[in-house]
């Protein structure tokens, strides 16, 4: 049987050790392969406005590549995927995420499909009574 695919979003932070061009397209470049090895197929990568280069909140300890200790950085370069791929792949991708040392952190979302709310309940054509007890 065919597993079903789904729409998921995928938000990171490049560290911002990756600082130029090449690196930052390198480092995007090895999350879609994560992505496509794990069975996805990526639909679109956003990096422009409002993405890109951006100052976090707070600071960030994390370790840094040839470091012995943490480091804090303050700002990051954010990236957004548009991939679908089996939900069981995703053990995969987010493992990968992690062993990823360019990425600082990470948001793996699933993408609800427009026009359906998963929370309303089909209607059988009945009517419930009131809250109030009244009859």
């Amino acid at each position: 049987m065919r597993e079903r695919r789904r729409d998921y979003e995928l938000l990171f932070i490049i560290s911002p050790l990756q600082s130029g061009e090449d690196q930052i397209a390198a480092a995007t470049q090895r999350v879609q392969q994560i992505v496509t090895s794990a069975g996805g197929e990526v639909t679109s990568v956003e990096n422009s406005a409002p993405w890109g280069r951006r100052k976090f909140a707070y600071a960030i300890r994390e370790y840094a590549e040839g470091e012995p200790s943490r480091r804090n950085f303050t700002e990051g370069f954010y990236v957004l995927v548009h991939f679908s791929s089996p939900s069981t792949s995703l053990v995969a991708i987010e493992r990968a995420l992690k062993l990823n040392d360019s990425v600082l952190r990470y948001l793996l979302t699933l993408v609800e499909q427009r026009g359906r709310d998963p929370l309303t309940v089909e209607s059988t054509g009945e009517t419930a009574a009131p809250a109030g007890g009244e009859s």
